[in-house]
């Protein structure tokens, strides 16, 4: 459930987790989950299929993405701004960014954007899952984009695994030197609450994680 605490805004649960106090109904788990796979593939991979306008960085107006999705979408007939801001500002991976009355998705993209105005990566190690497969080659040749814009990198071990397990049952977690990558001038970008994005990173900046 997703509710809004008049004290604390929104948030995701039975009861506000801040006060315990038990707020406004605003989406069910159902709608959540629909909207979210909705406002995903809008803003990361196909805008122009819902007529809606996106900049070069990537932000759409949310009113009109609210309009474009009940348009498409006969059972979100009661959509509102309200309701995309708060899957927004209730992600728990923050796949969003909201600037006034913008949004934009900051990673997974397969369209271009230009997330360039992204803070800084704020950290000194990145972490990448690989199959037993390919970490030879990857620690040879580099990571390069496969299927999105960017290279993705988890800021944790537990988060690689994680992403990881998705491919394979057991990954090979590889260690991104990310503050010597960025000393010597690679770009690497913090884009949610444990995702940070680069364009490539090469293979001297690479090697086995040992636990």
């Amino acid at each position: 459930m997703l509710g809004e605490c008049s004290e604390h805004g929104y948030y995701r649960g039975e009861k506000c987790p801040i006060c315990g106090e038990e707020g406004k109904f605003v989406m069910n788990d159902w709608e959540i989950r629909k909207l979210s796979g909705t406002m995903i593939g809008v803003l990361r991979h196909f805008p122009e299929q819902f007529e809606v306008e996106m900049d070069e960085k990537g932000w759409v107006d949310m009113g009109e993405m609210a309009d474009a999705i009940k348009r498409r979408r006969k059972d979100f007939h009661w959509l509102r701004v309200k309701h995309i801001r708060a899957i927004a500002e209730t992600d728990e991976k923050g796949r969003y960014q909201v600037e006034g009355k913008k949004i934009r998705a900051t990673y997974a993209h397969t369209i271009d954007v230009d997330l360039s105005d992204l803070p800084p990566a704020d950290v000194d190690e990145l972490f990448y899952p690989v199959t037993e497969e390919e970490v030879e080659i990857v620690l040879e040749q580099g990571l390069f984009p496969i299927d999105r814009n960017k290279v993705h990198l988890s800021g944790s071990v537990e988060k690689a695994m994680e992403a990881g397990k998705i491919r394979t049952e057991n990954p090979v977690i590889l260690c991104i030197d990310a503050a010597k990558a960025m000393e010597d001038g690679i770009t690497i970008l913090k884009a949610g609450r444990d995702v940070y994005i680069a364009d490539e990173i090469d293979a001297k900046y690479l090697s086995r994680y040992k636990a």
